[in-house]
């Protein structure tokens, strides 16, 4: 663990940048400075010296306050003065926590998911400014070091047909359904950011169509980030999400914790995969889609739909371009012919099992390269 001659002054950040560079998708260090500037707007100096004694936790390894104030007690602070911090950076949206009952569980968070998803309905013209700076500086390469991402994509319900024998966790709606909640809806922050940055999205008026539930939804409740819905409500927010042809992307593990609905126009991940030539490279999907030229009619709707320009019109008849599919089924789902339907990809991904196996296998990868 860094955290040896912490001092008060500037010096603290950069330790906590070398601390934060520990996890599983670390927090490298930028020669412009942006990596400290994100900080300092996220943590104060002493709440930033208490940050280099937390550890990484999703779910799992998160610490109870008794167990940090052990490492932490000789430096002088106090057991009430360390619970006032860490609720503190809780609020801002700093780090993470987890109850069990009357018990609260601290822990360091990532960038993202994390930190910037904390930070929805208070974003700044100011921190974004330092934040994107540094994702396009140095964060975004070390996001992409391994082939294990946090995101996957799975199909709208409508293109699914029941002969695809679809596993469950790439099944949106048995996602839901076999959730035990509690459930919410929760802001997308990247519509926010572009909200802010004067750019609102091209797709969809809606900003609270974000969904969380399980463990993970409990700190954006007990914070007041997101509305607790019931399950139905999840599953017609859903439906509206799906009718605007918006990117259904799950954690990237079987027990789901999160469903993003995202777009070209704000989603960091799918704008930036409009800038590569092969996108289904970069995208972990089990489906692909494919067009029957002698059932096309040539309409363009699909061209229309697919955020990823996968698709041309040539003679009245679409075509696919593989490497640009991420399975996504928009395009399925607007067909009036039915010329378009989902393959499986020939060797499929299985998630791993919950988000805390994601990360040890990122961290495994990551010790490899």
């Amino acid at each position: 663990m860094v955290n040896e001659c912490i001092t008060e002054d500037s010096g603290i950040y950069r330790i906590l940048q070398k601390h934060l560079d520990q996890m599983p998708i670390g927090f490298p260090k930028a020669e412009s400075g942006s990596d400290i500037r994100v900080l300092k707007h996220l943590f104060t100096p002493e709440e930033a010296k208490i940050a280099t004694f937390l550890r990484f936790g999703w779910n799992r390894d998160l610490e109870p306050i008794e167990q940090i104030y052990e490492r932490i007690k000789n430096t002088g602070i106090s057991l009430e003065e360390l619970e006032t911090n860490l609720d503190n950076m809780v609020k801002k949206g700093s780090i993470l926590l987890r109850r069990k009952g009357d018990m609260k569980y601290y822990a360091n968070a990532m960038l993202i998911i994390g930190m910037y998803e904390f930070q929805v309905n208070k974003l700044t013209k100011e921190f974004l400014k330092d934040f994107n700076e540094y994702l396009g500086e140095i964060w975004g390469a070390e996001a992409n070091k391994t082939d294990y991402h946090q995101l996957r994509t799975i199909p709208v319900e409508k293109s699914l047909d029941p002969a695809l024998k679809v596993a469950p966790y790439d099944n949106i709606r048995k996602i839901i359904e076999e959730s035990e909640g509690p459930f919410a809806k929760i802001n997308c922050v990247c519509r926010q950011e572009m909200d802010l940055l004067g750019k609102p999205c091209k797709m969809t008026k809606h900003e609270d169509n974000c969904l969380g539930f399980g463990d993970m939804i409990q700190m954006y409740l007990d914070q007041g980030w997101a509305t607790q819905i019931s399950k139905e409500e999840t599953l017609r927010i859903l439906q509206t999400n799906q009718e605007e042809g918006l990117i259904l992307r799950p954690s990237n593990s079987q027990n789901v914790e999160f469903i993003c609905s995202c777009c070209s126009c704000c989603d960091k991940g799918i704008s930036g995969l409009l800038k590569v030539p092969d996108p289904a490279n970069y995208v972990i999907s089990n489906f692909y889609s494919e067009v029957d030229p002698e059932l096309c009619t040539g309409c363009g709707s699909c061209v229309e739909r697919c955020q990823l320009k996968a698709i041309t019109l040539t003679d009245d008849v679409s075509s696919i371009e593989r490497k640009r599919c991420i399975g996504c089924g928009n395009c399925v789902s607007v067909c009036p012919s039915d010329a378009i339907t989902l393959q499986k990809k020939e060797e499929p991904h299985v998630p791993p099992q919950t988000m805390d196996d994601l990360y040890d296998l990122i961290l495994q990868e990551k010790t490899k390269l």
